[in-house]
């Protein structure tokens, strides 16, 4: 039987939830065109205008993913059970939102303005999340940065 040490498993968690609250944020807050909630695939052309990142503000970026990754896990739950599936759904695609049936348009609102107040009571602009989204998906060293914030956070 292969057994993972708890250093391993600890490691390996952190890499999904990065790629996975990465994915999806960057979906949600515009710098990518597609949001799936249950995607971590990067699409996009957004790019960084600024390439540090303090320290608070990486706390900042950590501590707005993590509670925006029990959201998207709820909601994604709460729409596989109403569905059957979880949908690509763009949070800035009016259309396409207005589309959903009532239960779930109402799950996917509700998931993409609190998403939105999660980075803001953070103290980042979405502006500025986007920003530090995009560098940390290009730099290794930002990407270590912010496996480092949500391993103190977690």
């Amino acid at each position: 039987m292969f057994k993972l040490s708890p250093v391993h498993v600890q490691r390996i968690r952190v890499k999904l939830l990065c790629i996975s609250v990465l994915s999806a944020l960057g979906i949600l807050t515009g710098s990518v065109p597609h949001l799936s909630l249950d995607s971590a695939n990067w699409i996009g052309t957004y790019s960084a205008s600024a390439q540090s990142i303090t320290p608070e503000e990486m706390d900042n970026y950590a501590r707005s993913i993590l509670a925006i990754e029990q959201q998207r896990s709820q909601a994604s739950q709460e729409v596989q059970t109403i569905l059957n599936y979880v949908p690509a759904i763009d949070c800035r695609n009016a259309d396409a939102v207005n589309q959903l049936d009532r239960e779930v348009k109402a799950i996917v609102v509700n998931y993409c303005e609190s998403s939105k107040n999660l980075v803001t009571s953070n103290g980042l602009t979405i502006q500025r999340f986007n920003e530090i989204t995009e560098i940390v998906k290009t730099n290794p060293q930002s990407e270590q940065q912010l496996r480092a914030a949500l391993t103190r956070l977690q």
